[in-house]
């Protein structure tokens, strides 16, 4: 029997049955076989790659992130004696200056550039309030409150919130975030730019 006669045979006894049935169908098999394969292998081959061959750049913050402590609103007052209202309150983040009334250049540089920075988040500017503690006696200028209108003063009736919110010689910008919780901590002079950038960022949480 020649192969046509063969073919013709099979396709009578089976008519749906074709010589390249049997093929395709193995293909087909292998195929979903290798899909399945990649499926698994390819996530880690992947990680591998960015692993050790081209690790992601790590974006350093300006800023320190801090182990998020409770800052205790008890224990701080407005300049009037009024109760100072908990973030949770107004829903709102607190920039702290811990730095003296009599305010030397350094610190008139660092409210500058907290105004800076709260006036650059634009539509988000009502997300943040900015806090002068001021940790000694002294009144502040008059000249200088004129230049900060929305700056709010306050005092510490306790030791342990200048600890805290660094008062001395190391001062420091504080980012208290909506809970009430302290989570960031800026020297007094960070780089403008890359603080109103992280500030931005991290107000929007």
């Amino acid at each position: 029997m020649t192969k046509d006669s063969y073919t013709r045979v099979e396709t009578a006894i089976n008519p749906t049955a074709t010589p390249a049935a049997a093929p395709r169908g193995r293909i087909k098999g292998r195929l979903i076989v290798l899909a399945i394969v990649a499926i698994g292998v390819l996530p880690l081959l992947a990680a591998l790659y960015f692993r050790y061959v081209s690790p992601p750049e790590v974006t350093a913050t300006v800023g320190q992130p801090l182990d998020p402590v409770r800052l205790p609103f008890e224990f701080l007052v407005r300049a009037d004696g009024a109760k100072l209202e908990h973030p949770e309150v107004s829903g709102k983040w607190l920039v702290i200056l811990a730095a003296p009334g009599s305010c030397d250049e350094r610190c008139q540089h660092a409210l500058y550039l907290t105004r800076q920075a709260r006036t650059a988040q634009g539509r988000n500017v009502a997300r943040i309030d900015r806090l002068w503690l001021i940790t000694d006696t002294t009144a502040p200028a008059a000249d200088l409150m004129a230049a900060h209108p929305d700056l709010v003063l306050i005092r510490a009736t306790e030791g342990k919130v200048l600890q805290l919110l660094g008062g001395g010689e190391n001062r420091y910008i504080n980012l208290v975030d909506r809970r009430g919780l302290l989570v960031f901590r800026y020297a007094d002079d960070p780089e403008p730019k890359a603080f109103i950038r992280e500030l931005g960022k991290l107000i929007k949480f």
